[in-house]
């Protein structure tokens, strides 16, 4: 799939949204893939992040900028305007200007347990298809989950860098952003107990 598409890509944008942070929106290293079909900017691929079917080991670097909450309605406020239209009629309703949109995907996930189950899956996912010693970046506001629980989750990474994000619009007030560098490691059998705990009513 991967290939046929864009052969010459070894970075993958797994939630790609918009681009909205990207100062390239085009380039034929780079793979941008979202599960959202009703994006302003298409992405390369409709895919699910979680199960991708890309080969074992097929990218360098992998962007995830996940939702960082859960629980809204499509077009219910500016996070969750998938495109230029349902952004127009959002304003509308609040009486309001348009000034652009960003979509995060804060309506996929109901609740906290499916947003985690989530990001347990996708880490699994991405160990896989990421090259050995590979580098995956996460993107991560603290508005309802400290990046300390999150980085729990990626049991079976080594953090190699952690940057906070200073500007206003990034850190959504009081609430902290993080990108965080992650490097993939070998220890399968974290991954084991991971997968175990994620059965369970713990993650429910």
């Amino acid at each position: 799939m991967k290939v046929e598409t864009k052969p010459d890509a070894y970075i993958l944008d797994s939630t790609a949204s918009n681009r909205s942070f990207w100062r390239k929106k085009e380039d034929k290293r780079i793979l941008w893939i979202d599960i959202e079909p009703e994006l302003e900017v298409k992405p390369d691929l409709v895919l699910d992040c979680t199960d991708t079917g890309f080969p074992d080991n097929s990218f360098h670097t992998i962007i995830f900028d996940p939702p960082h909450w859960w629980g809204d309605e499509i077009a219910s406020n500016f996070w969750t305007c998938r495109n230029k239209q349902e952004e127009i009629e959002w304003r509308k309703s609040v009486n309001s200007r348009p000034r652009g949109y960003t979509y995060y995907g804060t309506d996929k996930y109901k609740t906290k347990g499916a947003l985690i189950k989530f990001l347990h899956k996708a880490q699994l996912e991405f160990h896989r298809i990421l090259w050995d010693n590979g580098l995956l970046w996460l993107n991560w506001c603290e508005i309802k989950i400290s990046l300390d629980k999150v980085l729990a989750i990626f049991t079976n990474w080594d953090e190699m860098l952690r940057i906070p994000v200073g500007s206003n619009h990034q850190t959504m007030g009081d609430s902290q952003n993080y990108w965080v560098m992650l490097m993939k490691n070998d220890r399968p059998e974290s991954q084991t107990f991971l997968t175990a705990i994620s059965k369970s009513k713990r993650m429910k």
